[in-house]
């Protein structure tokens, strides 16, 4: 007999981590959705039935297993629902399994009953463990009274009852504490992939952010293109890169003419939307070049790198970037050669080389840009 009670528990305890294995993202308990608890009290009535197939006969009738501890750890863990369902489907199984007898029916009347008074018992605010322990003491009462009715052998019943007593206390106790260690083990897994998850979300809003501030410290804060840092980088990587083809890459500088002179007659606010006019003409107006790259220089002084463009395209790009600012018609009654914004322009082109580097490039491009002004302004010089 204590062979078949033990054969019983190793199976509750062995459930148990299964269902917790199962369910471990859907936790019972008292406050749980309503589906979870269907699922949990179908899954302990499953189990008493399991257990039932492994009983110990004591007579052709009467058969005695661990079935009520299922019914106890629903209804300790989940309240009257999973209680309920679970004693319900090992009533049913009860006399389904083993035939319908007198003895079968009283005992499935019993299962339910034990269902129902530890259901309710359930809701008392009792220390749990104590609370596991009566609701222990329920089902046994009542096994107790189908084991009175129905085994006539007083010695028989006492050996049943003292060896049923015994193993399902003991066993009621390690399988309710199983189950607690089962939930709370799932539990800190959830928290702790609850944990990795909002650690991901933040790592990953931090690198959205430093890339965002990567990208902003290579822009220019008033007009958006490129700054001097971009440019820098840009020009330095495309040498490089330029230098294995054999391609050629051209600069292009220009500044406003007479700026200060502007700022001083319409203010530096003025100046401001003076320069984000102009560069955003100058942008459109490269929109559609996969080659260019347009920086703000400093100041007032802009550089459009073009790669694999030779000078005589280059050119003809300066020549439509000065009709476009023109075209933009910005009064500047204080400029000393056009009522409007001009600009000057220089530009130079060279294949890069080893002999060379990408500040012979700027020195050559920043004196055809002075060359300019020194000639008038307004107008385009390359060597």
């Amino acid at each position: 007999m204590i062979k078949e009670f033990f054969s019983n528990t190793t199976i509750l305890i062995a459930s148990f981590t299964v269902m917790g294995q199962i369910f471990k993202n859907r936790p019972l308990h008292h406050s749980s959705s309503m589906s979870t608890k269907l699922y949990w009290g179908v899954c302990y009535g499953i189990l008493g039935n399991i257990l039932m197939l492994f009983s110990f006969q004591i007579n052709p009738t009467t058969i005695a297993d661990l079935r009520h501890l299922a019914i106890v750890v629903a209804a300790a863990f989940g309240g009257w629902v999973p209680s309920i369902i679970a004693s319900g489907l090992i009533a049913i199984g009860r006399i389904f399994l083993f035939g319908f007898t007198d003895t079968a029916f009283v005992a499935a009347i019993s299962a339910f009953l034990t269902g129902i008074v530890c259901g309710g018992f359930s809701k008392l605010k009792i220390q749990p463990t104590l609370k596991a322990f009566f609701m222990n003491l329920i089902g046994l009462f009542f096994i107790s009274i189908v084991f009175a009715l129905y085994i006539k052998n007083i010695n028989t019943l006492l050996n049943v009852l003292f060896s049923h007593y015994l193993i399902s206390l003991i066993g009621g106790f390690f399988a309710y504490h199983l189950s607690i260690y089962i939930a709370n083990s799932n539990k800190a897994v959830r928290e702790l992939n609850l944990s990795l998850i909002k650690l991901q979300q933040s790592e990953q809003k931090l690198n959205k952010a430093n890339e965002f501030l990567n990208r902003l410290s290579y822009l220019d804060g008033l007009t958006g293109i490129g700054n001097r840092r971009h440019f820098d980088e840009v020009l330095n990587k495309q040498w490089s890169s330029l230098l294995l083809t054999n391609s050629p890459i051209t600069l292009l500088m220009f500044d406003i003419d007479y700026f200060k002179k502007y700022n001083d007659t319409y203010g530096h606010l003025a100046g401001d939307q003076c320069l984000q006019i102009i560069t955003s003409a100058i942008r459109d107006l490269l929109a559609n070049n996969p080659y260019s790259t347009f920086c703000r220089y400093g100041g007032e002084e802009f550089a459009i790198i073009f790669t694999k463009t030779k000078l005589d395209k280059g050119i003809a790009m300066a020549e439509l970037i000065q009709k476009k600012v023109q075209a933009l018609d910005i009064a500047h009654s204080s400029s000393e050669i056009a009522d409007i914004v001009t600009i000057s322009i220089g530009i130079a082109s060279i294949f890069p080389s080893s002999k060379t580097q990408p500040n012979d490039l700027i020195h050559i491009a920043d004196t055809c840009l002075y060359t300019s002004k020194i000639n008038g302004r307004n107008r385009i010089s390359t060597i």
